[in-house]
């Protein structure tokens, strides 16, 4: 069992990550329409970001490595009555993605557990349908203080440039439309800036 698998019961109750997942979903809907869309939520934990795009989508398909986050998403969905949201554990470092399965792509603070955030992008780009999006939010180059409480357990980067971004999206074969901070964590040892950026395929 790791830490966020002990801590899925209680992931819904943290401000930062009401904070990211609204901060998340209303720049993604003033950029692009999520209208009838398959959506996957790749690394959707507690399913914050997964609930708040539902009403609009087709389908929204949660992946994610922990068993406890997985368990929690689909037991509120339950809970909730919405029949077009589930979850699924996934480990991308090892699984493939559907192939041409979705039209839209998210995912919040998850690529700084990726191993290979390039991969990741490799994966998505064959799981996209034409003209799809890769939407990813995700802490701004950091100097690894902000899992420090965890020592970095799990953690494989310290956010990320934008220029590290906009490389991962053009050299992918992405168009990339938007790259900027959408709001910023403050806490006791920072304050850290979260950007959102979306390429299209």
């Amino acid at each position: 069992m790791n830490r966020f698998d002990l801590a899925a019961k209680e992931w819904d109750t943290k401000p930062t990550s009401q904070l990211v997942a609204k901060a998340t979903s209303e720049k993604i809907r003033e950029n692009i329409s999520l209208e009838n869309k398959q959506i996957l939520d790749y690394g959707c934990g507690t399913g914050l970001l997964a609930f708040s795009i539902s009403d609009e989508a087709r389908m929204v398909t949660g992946m994610d490595n922990s068993a406890g986050m997985v368990e929690v998403f689909n037991q509120k969905a339950q809970d909730f009555g919405f029949d077009n949201i589930k979850a699924v554990q996934h480990n991308i470092d090892n699984e493939e993605l559907p192939q041409n399965a979705f039209d839209v792509i998210v995912t919040s603070m998850t690529l700084h557990h990726i191993l290979n955030p390039n991969d990741f992008f490799i994966k998505c780009k064959k799981a996209l349908k034409p003209n799809g999006y890769l939407c990813i939010s995700d802490l701004d180059e950091e100097d690894g203080t902000f899992h420090e409480k965890h020592k970095n357990d799990g953690v494989h980067h310290f956010g990320f440039s934008k220029a590290q971004m906009a490389q991962f999206y053009t050299n992918n074969g992405y168009t990339l439309i938007y790259l900027d901070d959408i709001c910023t964590l403050e806490r006791e040892n920072g304050n850290f800036p979260i950007f959102l950026s979306i390429g299209q395929i």
